[in-house]
């Protein structure tokens, strides 16, 4: 009889500690904890899409990001113009702009969106990133070039109705003040609205004016010209800068020649560049882009490519 107590004593301690009263209970993770970490992630989520959802239409709050730095450095960008059909040929284009320090690639055809989208979608983690990919050409292809994956589509005010209403990012080409206050009207004077102004001449009279009403905060792109005399464009880049110009577009920089590398990174380093405006540029090796040797300082500036077409 008396062996039976240890017996029963062992078990019933066994039946205690395994029930923890003999024991702490094991730590169990709060459920306080559980719920506020996915309730934080659930406002933060929320927070991000109604700050998108809030965006006023027609603007660009994206692209104003990557084209407006607030160090004030000036950034360049560069049309495609060429008629090169070869992917792989584009995609090696598309790298070596980026690689050329450009702030964004611009291209009428929609085809040419979509090759240099993907491209640049492959830089994506790296240094540098992907640029946006900007669409100026015709608008009845607004909805292609969207699909395409444009960071942007190029509009004056008066086609605003081609663009049917698609959600996506505008960038308004103006040519007065007049049209400058209109979009302003429209966009309920945002300081995310974007505008370009095509500059022609070295006279700013008119794009003076016009950024002088246009709000600091927007993002204002200045068009010029390319290969212009003694390149003049790299002058005219930098005073644009001090007027209030946040970025510059050179139309027809890249055609599809043995230029397109080095010219593009003529403006670039022209443009940007704390030193004078009279530097040195060395370009790439003539195995890379077909061109050897460069533009050195105080000499003058010359293009094969507008030699030919002077005596074409």
């Amino acid at each position: 009889m008396m062996s039976f107590f240890p017996t029963i004593f062992c078990l019933l301690c066994m039946f205690l500690k395994a029930d923890g009263f003999l024991s702490p209970p094991k730590p169990r993770m709060s459920t306080t904890f559980c719920t506020s970490f996915f309730t934080s992630s659930r406002k933060s989520t929320t927070t991000s899409l109604s700050s998108t959802a809030d965006a006023v239409s027609g603007t660009a709050p994206i692209l104003k990001s990557q084209l407006k730095k607030p160090s004030k450095v000036l950034t360049v960008g560069v049309e495609y113009t060429g008629n090169q059909n070869d992917k792989n040929e584009l995609s090696i284009l598309s790298m070596q702009l980026r690689k050329s320090k450009v702030s964004g690639l611009w291209c009428r055809q929609v085809e040419l969106v979509q090759v240099f989208v993907e491209e640049q979608a492959t830089a994506r983690g790296n240094f540098p990133g992907p640029l946006p990919v900007i669409y100026n050409g015709a608008l009845d292809q607004a909805v292609a070039a969207k699909e395409a994956g444009a960071t942007a589509i190029v509009s004056s005010y008066n086609e605003k109705e081609l663009l049917n209403n698609i959600e996506t990012e505008i960038i308004w080409e103006i040519s007065s003040v007049d049209e400058a206050e209109k979009v302003l009207k429209e966009m309920d004077d945002s300081t995310d609205a974007a505008f370009l102004i095509n500059v022609d001449s070295d006279d700013t009279t008119i794009a003076q004016g016009i950024l002088e009403k246009i709000p600091k905060q927007c993002l204002v792109i200045a068009a010029l010209k390319p290969m212009q005399d003694d390149g003049a464009e790299v002058e005219l880049g930098r005073r644009l800068k001090t007027l209030g110009c946040s970025s510059i577009f050179i139309r027809d920089a890249c055609v599809g020649d043995g230029e397109d590398i080095e010219y593009t990174q003529f403006v670039v380093n022209g443009m940007t560049s704390k030193a004078s405006s009279e530097f040195k540029f060395s370009g790439l090796t003539g195995s890379t882009n077909g061109h050897f040797g460069g533009v050195q300082a105080n000499s003058k500036i010359s293009w094969r490519r507008v030699a030919s077409k002077s005596t074409s």
